[in-house]
Order: C-alpha cells, then structure tokens, then sequence
C-alpha cells in the first residue's frame, strides 16, 4: 500500500466531501488545497495564496452545515486510526481556542482564555494524549453551550471509535458534579476511567490539612441540581501532598478526583495531559487566519488544521521524521503540482 499517496487523500477528501468543489476541475482543486495548506504554514489567510479562489471556498462553505464538517472529520479519523493500528490509549479532554478581533462573533465567540484577543473562537477537543497526540475531534463551544454537555457527546463518540481508552484526562476546569455522576455511571454500570486535577478549594484544603504523610484518600460527597432534580455524586479525592516546591521554595500538594488506584503514580499519568497542550501548540503553527465572523467558516479552518497534524502524525509513523512546517510544505508542493496539471 502507497502510504504516502493514501494519507495526503485524508484532506483532498475531507474537503471534497464538506464542500463538494471538486466538481470545477481537479486543478482548480489542487489549486485550491495547496493555497489551503500554505495559508496553514504560513499562519496567513487563505485568500493570501488562493486569491481567485477563496471567495468560492467561502460560499461553498456556508452552504454546508456543521453535521457534514464532523461526518467528514470523523470519516477521516476513523482511516487514521485503521492505519495507526491503537488499541489501548490514554486521552484527554480541552478547550482549545483562536483568537477573534471582529464584533460580530455574537454568541459564537467566549471571552478569551489566554489569546491577546478579547473574544475567542473556542472548541471542545478530544484528544489521544499516549503514546502521543492524534486529535479524535473538537465541538464548538459557544456562550449558550453547555461544556458538560459537550464532553458528554465527546465521550460517547469515544465509544464508537475502535480505541479502548484507559485514562481520561481533565484539568481542574472540568471539575463539575454533573460531569463526574456521568464518569462514575453507578446506574449505568460502564464508568469511565478518569482523573481531573481539583481547584483548591476550601474542601480540599481541609483534606490536605487532615492528610497524615503524603498520600491519602478521601471520599468526597458533591451536590448537583438538573431540571428540579438533586442528587449528590460521589468521587474519590486523591491527595498528593507535598510533591514538589515553587519558586518560593513552599511545598505544592495536589488533590485528583479519580476513580483509579491511589499512588503517587497519578501524578505520573496526569502529566501525560500536557500532550494535549502540546499537540494545541502545534495546531497554532498551522492556523489560517479568517476575517470571516462566520462560525461554519471558522471551524472549518480549525478542523483542517487539525487534520494538517494527523496527517503529520500519519508520515511520522510510517515515513522518516519531519518537522511539522517541513512536511506542511511537502505537502502544498504536492497540491501545486495537481494544480499545475492542464485539465484532462
């Protein structure tokens, strides 16, 4: 099997799908991809290096809707995964953002996490983080959108895929009660595996206060309220205490809600979270930049860039390494010669 050939398919396929321009000519297309990729490479717009072209992308984009965008994203994940043979992975679970300058983001767009921008273009993403960071897929999350709820959908499109995940990973902005009674699942029978790193607060610091050495467990009883009902999910606090010192030389401790072993082995296995911070400052290297205030739109460039890191990820498996930028421009140049061809 032609590797090469079959990953460089992933985003020729994943566009003609969302968007169906194929149909005005294979070089056009080409054309089309290779300004795609270079706008990715070059964190620059796309009507920079396909000028004659992108105002069709746009338009064509627009008439597509979001449930094609993760049909097709999701086409292209489940390919990636059949090459790259995983069964058992540790994941994580983010939100990623790009940042937005414009006014007209409305209810699309958060207040910036850590973007020098104001507001923000902001997405739920699941993540492998072990043996290394392969996007699964990334949600809107607008101001009317409930996080909960998106990590729930993200979760049980984990359930579809061919992957056995044996750790969940949360950092401590997903310590909701709601979202803890879903990984617990106790009525259902099927919890999740997870660990969430816990805000200090003032529950916790009085388990780290009643902590007698370093490492002890407590459980933890929280208090949730959905369409006039209340119950109180349970989860176990793991503290960690004393594990490191900061800058000020005063020892650091940190409390988990997990439903795993309690060792000091959770510190280990929660590192591997920063995968996922890692695998998002990749996908910065590969932003195209939008003046477009559409939501379609903008998605659309981040599942792309997305996409740009699978296939990386793809060629690194199976080919000799190479820096991300490098391959991004293997690839346009791939795209441009299609371009080039004269139409059959």
């Amino acid at each position: 099997m032609d590797f090469s050939h079959h990953m460089k398919k992933l985003i020729s396929r994943f566009i003609d799908k969302s968007i169906s321009v194929l149909r005005l000519g294979s070089s056009w297309f080409g054309r089309l991809i290779a300004g795609i990729v270079e706008a990715a490479r070059g964190e620059s717009y796309v009507e920079t290096y396909a000028p004659t072209q992108s105002d069709t992308l746009h338009k064509e984009i627009k008439h597509s809707d979001e449930a094609v965008l993760k049909k097709e994203f999701e086409r292209a994940i489940r390919i990636a995964l059949k090459l790259l043979r995983f069964n058992i992975v540790r994941v994580a679970i983010d939100v990623t953002e790009d940042p937005y300058w414009g006014k007209e983001g409305s209810f699309n767009t958060r207040a910036k996490i850590h973007e020098k921008s104001e507001e923000s273009w902001q997405y739920a993403n699941l993540s492998i983080v072990d043996p290394f960071f392969v996007p699964l897929m990334s949600l809107p999350y607008g101001q009317t959108d409930d996080l909960d709820n998106l990590v729930i959908d993200l979760l049980e499109y984990l359930r579809t895929l061919p992957l056995r995940a044996s750790l969940v990973l949360f950092d401590r902005g997903f310590y909701h009660a709601r979202l803890i009674d879903y990984l617990e699942n106790k009525q259902g029978g099927k919890p999740w595996p997870y660990l969430i790193l816990v805000p200090k607060n003032d529950a916790m610091k009085g388990y780290i206060e009643k902590t007698e050495g370093y490492l002890a467990e407590f459980k933890h009883e929280m208090n949730h309220c959905l369409e006039k009902s209340k119950w109180k999910p349970i989860t176990k606090i793991v503290v960690c205490k004393g594990v490191a010192k900061n800058k000020k030389g005063e020892p650091i401790d940190c409390c988990f809600a997990t439903n795993q072993k309690t060792s000091f082995g959770l510190l280990r296995l929660y590192r591997k979270r920063w995968n996922i911070e890692t695998g998002f400052r990749i996908h910065d290297e590969a932003t195209i930049k939008c003046k477009s205030s559409s939501p379609l739109i903008r998605y659309f460039y981040h599942l792309v860039g997305m996409l740009l890191i699978i296939m990386w990820r793809l060629h690194n498996y199976f080919k000799p390494y190479e820096i991300f930028k490098r391959y991004l421009k293997q690839l346009e140049v791939y795209f441009a010669e299609i371009g080039q061809k004269p139409p059959s």
